[in-house]
């Protein structure tokens, strides 16, 4: 005999034809639980993340008597406490003879003290005496709870233009890598897939909870 006929459903899955109306050119997309979980983390701690600029002072030629500044490295850094302090890596700032501090919403660059460094660890803390008391420190995590497969976000200020924001896992814990300052060694590193943008260089690692 001929085959049994067979139906195709062309209703939407849930029934609901309206749920499957495309969206009007324009209209914003809405966020899942995740999405808005990620954009509430991004907003909330870019305030304390700092674009900073090494200048050192050249002179235009071995006659002239006046040095000018000249920008000739930039990266990224976060506030450690309430008391002006931001850490950076130290190769952001080596051999600066000045070094700027900015952040979002103020359009003034800060001028910033180098209070100390590790070559070795390739970290550095700067004092931003002016702002003492008006940054909000990013809150601190253990590193030593982390776990190779929990989700991790890097947030940079590169160029002083915007932040930016990048995802990933932890893909490792307890490694080892040489310094970006000196070569040596540096130990009980995280590994992480998320990408490290150009200018992000001492820029913050948050967990999910920020």
């Amino acid at each position: 005999g001929s085959p049994a006929p067979f139906f195709v459903d062309r209703r939407p899955i849930g029934g609901s034809r309206a749920a499957a109306a495309a969206l009007p050119a324009g209209a914003r997309t809405a966020l899942d639980a995740e999405e808005s979980a990620t954009v509430s983390l991004f907003k909330r701690n870019t305030p304390s993340v700092a674009f900073i600029t090494n200048k050192q002072l050249r002179r235009a030629s071995p006659y002239a008597l006046d040095a000018t500044e000249i920008p000739i490295g930039a990266g990224s850094g976060f506030v450690w406490d309430d008391e002006g302090h931001v850490v950076t890596n130290f190769h952001v700032v080596r051999g600066a003879d000045e070094v700027a501090v900015k952040f979002q919403g103020d359009p003034k660059e800060r001028a910033a003290k180098v209070l100390g460094w590790d070559e070795d660890k390739d970290i550095a803390v700067l004092e931003v005496a002016e702002l003492r008391g008006k940054l909000r420190p990013l809150p601190l995590g253990r590193s030593s709870t982390i776990q190779v497969g929990q989700k991790v976000f890097a947030i940079g200020n590169p160029f002083g233009l915007d932040h930016t924001l990048t995802t990933g896992v932890v893909s490792g814990v307890g490694r080892e890598i040489a310094s970006a300052a000196t070569g040596r060694p540096i130990a009980g590193v995280i590994q992480t897939d998320a990408a490290i943008n150009p200018g992000n260089s001492g820029g913050a690692l948050l967990d999910s909870n920020g």
